[in-house]
């Protein structure tokens, strides 16, 4: 596929097929995201790719307890959009039933590099990996809610220990649906 309709088309998916992505085709997304550039090479990160139907099971465990603890962000933010608050709710309790997904830490210390160059980073091997994903037709979403409401600790505890901070997660599964399109707003840009 062609790397511009990659980054044009990649929509983020909460619906999935009960269809196992493959090995193979989960290394090369992996891969992907240990390609991405990094503020002076540090590479910061540390991938759990999850992939098992029992470890899934642990993780939705886990996500459980972060909706619980999202819901009253949910309820002040949408409040007048009671739809968006129930399939949060049920996205991140259920995952949308991804088969995968990979859990994503900080496994470098700040020192004088600092937080934002780690995270800065991390968010960039995150990208590389949806945008390999789509490549293959593997939706993706990035799951950062565990960091909002304090649950960051449950998956270092219980899928990385001492291997860093937990940082974001990423459901990976063949999309259930065709994602919309989105609808841009206009610009947000200026060419001087």
């Amino acid at each position: 596929m062609d790397a511009l309709k990659v980054l044009l088309e990649r929509r983020s998916i909460r619906k999935y097929r009960a269809v196992n992505v493959s090995d193979e085709v989960l290394q090369e997304i992996v891969e992907a995201g240990l390609y991405a550039p990094s503020g002076l090479n540090l590479q910061p990160w540390y991938f759990v790719v999850v992939r098992t139907p029992e470890k899934m099971t642990q993780v939705r465990a886990v996500m459980s307890v972060v909706a619980l603890r999202f819901n009253p962000i949910l309820q002040k933010q949408f409040h007048d959009h009671p739809e968006v608050i129930t399939e949060t709710n049920n996205f991140l309790v259920t995952l949308g039933g991804a088969p995968a997904c990979v859990l994503v830490y900080a496994d470098k210390p700040y020192g004088a590099e600092g937080r934002d160059n780690v995270i800065e980073s991390i968010s960039a091997a995150i990208e590389n990996m949806q945008l390999a994903a789509w490549n293959r037709g593997v939706g993706s979403c990035w799951i950062g809610a565990p960091n909002h409401v304090d649950c960051a600790g449950l998956f270092e505890a219980g899928f990385a220990a001492g291997r860093g901070e937990f940082v974001a997660a990423l459901t990976l599964g063949y999309p259930a649906e065709d994602p919309k399109p989105h609808k841009r707003k206009g610009g947000r840009y200026t060419m001087v």
